[in-house]
């Protein structure tokens, strides 16, 4: 889920972006028009050969094929959620967004942009890839780095044992069943994209960022 700062007042119906860019692609169930303002509660989406580009204040949203992404605004944030396929996101400040996946939620983690990838492979699965500066995995009050230049496979695993909620973590990490990661970092200059199988990755070797 990204999430970037909303104007100053939270008025539902102010804007969150616009498009940027569009190709075979759909909002709100009808062809994405360059220019078209998107609000809190619009779905967007790409077929099997199209592409959107997010404007959302000063940073940007790329979707690639056979994507889809809802947006809405929670607590002042304009907030993307990731549905299935690939979001690349370019950001000038770090602390602009949140992108919230199935291991977790994305943010920068220092002063510097931050580009980076994610990829959707299966349901439990997915790529991630720090292009430019660091990023941290929050998954429910347990962090993650990963550091720039590196991409990692991670595998969600539904941990159903019964361990105390974290300390000081935010109230979901008192769900009952709490997600499990496993990382596996991808071997240097193979290329992360979401038409590439996962087995097709290349040399892996697990590793638990800390």
């Amino acid at each position: 889920m990204f999430a970037l700062p909303a104007l100053a007042s939270d008025t539902y119906q102010k804007p969150l972006g616009s498009v940027a860019e569009s190709a075979r692609a759909q909002l709100d169930g009808i062809s994405a028009t360059t220019g078209a303002t998107i609000y809190s509660g619009d779905v967007v989406a790409t077929d099997s050969q199209g592409a959107l580009r997010l404007q959302l204040g000063m940073g940007q949203v790329y979707l690639s094929a056979s994507s889809s992404a809802s947006l809405e605004r929670h607590a002042g944030l304009a907030t993307v959620t990731l549905e299935r396929g690939s979001a690349t996101f370019s950001l000038p400040d770090p602390m602009q967004f949140e992108l919230e996946t199935p291991a977790g939620t994305l943010r920068g983690s220092g002063t510097h942009a931050t580009n980076g990838q994610v990829v959707i492979v299966a349901a439990n699965q997915l790529v991630v890839r720090a292009s430019r500066g660091a990023l941290i995995l929050d998954n429910d009050g347990e962090l993650h780095t990963i550091p720039e230049g590196k991409s990692y496979r991670i595998v969600v695993e539904q941990d159903d044992s019964s361990s105390p909620a974290v300390q000081n973590a935010p109230p979901k990490s008192a769900r009952k069943h709490r997600r499990k990661l496993l990382f596996f970092l991808i071997g240097a200059g193979v290329a992360v994209a979401a038409t590439i199988p996962l087995w097709n990755f290349g040399s892996e070797s697990p590793y638990r960022p800390h």
